[in-house]
């Protein structure tokens, strides 16, 4: 070995990494060792009179010891993010009490997101002065940028963002002024809040995404999201046709949360994932039909305690594979798919969010592209702050707090589920979901007091309202597993049946003017669930050849709205349960109950096109929300939330719903009696004259009145 590449290996820092610890990868008949300083091999780096602990990719500075209690500081680097953790040694027992701390700045690079977060940990855990351990960090930061080998990375990594260390860690942000900590509860305690949020959601900038419309899609998710803080979990699917906005309306009601954003979730991913405890929600941002068929990892309702994943090992014993299960705690999972039908395992455990795929909606998001221009000058000019609001209410939602949630009604909600369905056993608990997220939603407006040293909070009518009216649809789509596509396409299928015999995939296709797929799908999902199957004998009887599917009429089977009967909900009595309970369980409590609740109604004149409208429990207005008596609907019938009269007349205004308890033969309905079933299967409100327009453009006036004539007769009609 020549004399220069001794020389230049002297010449390497002290504190370089270039020297592995305890010359671990040197043997020892390497002469260079003969000629290596002495401080080389002794010296090991100190701080505050200990060693430092060197790390993969780090190290841990010690910082005092109480009560025989050691603390460190660990740094480490991953990718391009430097991860700090306090860390408390018993013995030799170490424990991790905080989530790490990500930052892009070195620990010699001032980050004040960053210290504030480490000095707030420390600080609450040991009850250390904040000031000394600010002094601590300014040391450790000195120590480090002389001894950067030990960081083994000597590339330093600009913050791009100053926001960046909030982003990425929650825990980070700043404590709040008392000034602003009331400016948030202010805003959690409007009776409008829904309000406030459909105008944060919307009011966004030019280059990132906003919703517009989509009332019960955005709210039931954000209600879910809001369970998933709070340690209420679900799984949401937005499903619908391709290019329609579940992706967007997904992004835009995450974002208010902690979420971790995922292509897909393999098992092993999310074995292995280090940040599941940052995280409330994981979102999936789609999934694609054959992988809710085929998916290794089982993704588990709340009931189930948690995800599942398997993956394949070598046990070194044996030498043989075998499959270890790991259980990850529950999360909220949030999804989105282009997929007909659901695994049925999996569908049971959701809440499937169909989302509007109406030309109405479609207007209103092209009119709000072509304002790009119109919005960028707004935000230059700083005439408009456009995501003023959604910082808000993201900041606001931290305040919230956990509860068990007490629902005083819930006897009266018995009668809404049919008993004759299993699946009514897991998917009633939707709705109390529901009602309990929106309560702790809307916690600062509710009776929260303490019962046995537990915080309790005492759920409102206006919450199960909120459940009923927003959910509704949702609601109806994930117990039946029918969403807009399917409710549209079984009379079709049935009057193609009726005028052909049967009905095959390209029969269809050529009816909806859809693609062979869809209509494949279509009739994959009516088949699996028992609403038609394929007959051989029909296929040899009409000559049909070739692996064409002929399909038929069950006549065992009926699409029937396993909502209908919320309609009859006594809401006065449901108010007063709840005052009763109050009175009964938490008795020193002076909360006041609600009267007036604020019903979303479409109304193009404003710039979000929607309004909450304040609206009395006693008032005639919301009688005839609950019971349908004189609603009609407005210019922009077809997304209409709250229908009311325009024109008196009383043969059209006359409210039309369907008689739950009726039998109605299926087989035998002409195609203007399927068309009426459909639109009365969903939660909408409908008279005559709401009724003739909605289905104008496939039947005249005439021949709707009549059908509804002489299915009012047969007593189809309540």
């Amino acid at each position: 070995m020549t004399e220069e590449k001794i020389e230049k290996g002297l010449g390497r820092p002290a504190l370089s990494n270039d020297w592995p610890l305890e010359n671990k990868n040197l043997l020892e008949s390497n002469n260079l060792m003969a000629v290596l300083p002495e401080k080389l091999e002794t010296k090991i780096p100190e701080f505050r009179k200990k060693v430092v602990k060197l790390l993969p990719g780090g190290c841990s500075l010690f910082f005092m010891d109480i009560n025989g209690l050691e603390y460190y500081l660990s740094i480490e680097i991953s990718g391009k993010s430097y991860l700090l953790q306090w860390v408390e040694i018993d013995g030799h027992k170490p424990l991790k009490f905080h989530r790490k701390v990500s930052s892009r700045s070195s620990p010699d690079i001032e980050s004040k997101n960053r210290d504030k977060a480490l000095v707030k940990y420390l600080n609450n855990h040991t009850g250390i002065p904040r000031e000394k351990i600010r002094e601590f960090l300014n040391e450790a930061g000195i120590f480090i940028e002389n001894n950067r080998g030990l960081l083994n990375n000597e590339t330093d990594f600009a913050l791009e963002n100053p926001e960046e260390d909030a982003q990425k860690d929650p825990g980070s942000k700043e404590e709040l002024s008392e000034e602003r900590r009331n400016e948030l509860i202010e805003i959690l305690s409007r009776p409008d809040l829904l309000s406030y949020i459909d105008e944060a959601l919307y009011e966004r900038p030019p280059n990132k995404g906003f919703i517009i419309g989509e009332v019960e899609s955005k709210h039931t998710l954000n209600f879910n999201c809001i369970g998933a803080r709070l340690g209420l979990s679900t799984i949401n699917t937005l499903k619908g046709e391709s290019s329609i906005g579940k992706t967007n309306t997904a992004n835009v009601v995450t974002g208010l949360h902690r979420i971790k954003k995922v292509g897909s979730l393999s098992d092993t991913a999310l074995k292995y994932a280090d940040d599941l405890d940052q995280v409330d929600i994981i979102y999936i941002q789609e999934t694609l039909e054959e992988e809710f068929n085929n998916k290794q990892t089982r993704l588990m309702s709340a009931d189930d305690g948690g995800f599942v994943a398997e993956t394949t090992i070598k046990n070194p014993k044996t030498g043989q594979f075998e499959v270890q299960k790991t259980v990850i705690p529950v999360k909220t999972l949030v999804t989105t798919t282009t997929a007909i039908e659901l695994d049925p395992e999996f569908a049971s455990r959701n809440f499937i969010i169909p989302v509007d795929d109406s030309e109405e909606q479609t207007k209103r998001i092209l009119e709000e592209n072509f304002k790009t221009t119109e919005k960028t000058l707004q935000e230059i000019k700083g005439e408009m702050n456009f995501d003023y609001k959604y910082k808000n209410l993201k900041d606001a939602f931290q305040l919230l707090k956990e509860y068990i949630v007490l629902i005083p009604f819930e006897s009266e909600l018995l009668d809404i589920f049919p008993t004759n369905n299993p699946r009514a056993r897991r998917d009633s608990k939707k709705l109390m979901q529901l009602i309990k997220e929106s309560a702790l939603l809307f916690q600062y407006q509710r009776c929260r007091a303490k019962l046995n040293e537990k915080p309790v909070l005492v759920a409102s009518w206006i919450d199960l309202a909120h459940s009923i009216i927003l959910g509704g649809p949702i609601l109806e789509a994930t117990l039946t597993g029918f969403d807009k596509r399917l409710l549209e396409a079984l009379p079709v299928t049935y009057q193609l049946i009726e005028d052909n015999g049967y009905v095959t995939t390209k029969s269809l296709q050529k009816k909806l003017k859809k693609s062979n797929k869809y209509a494949y799908r279509i009739l994959k999902f009516f088949e699996d669930n028992g609403y038609i199957y394929h007959d051989h004998d029909t296929k040899i009887a009409e000559g049909i050849k070739g692996k064409v599917n002929v399909y038929i009429k069950t006549g065992a089977r009926e699409y029937k709205s396993l909502l209908l009967s919320i309609r009859n909900i006594d809401w006065l009595n449901i108010k007063e349960r709840e005052e009763k309970f109050i009175k009964t369980q938490i008795p020193n409590s002076s909360h006041q109950i609600g009267e007036i609740l604020y019903l979303p109604e479409y109304d193009p004149r404003v710039h979000n096109k929607v309004v909450y409208k304040p609206t009395s429990i006693s008032s005639e207005e919301f009688e005839l929300c609950k019971n349908k008596t004189t609603e009609t609907k407005k210019q922009d019938q077809k997304d209409s939330l709250l229908i009311k009269s325009k024109k008196s007349n009383p043969e059209m205004d006359k409210i039309v719903e369907q008689n739950f308890s009726a039998e109605i033969d299926y087989r035998n309905l002409t195609l203007v009696e399927k068309a009426i079933i459909s639109e009365l299967a969903s939660l909408r409100k409908f008279t005559t004259r709401s009724l003739v327009e909605e289905l104008r453009s496939d039947f005249s006036k005439e021949e709707i009145i009549l059908a509804l004539e002489d299915m009012d007769k047969k007593g189809w009609l309540a």
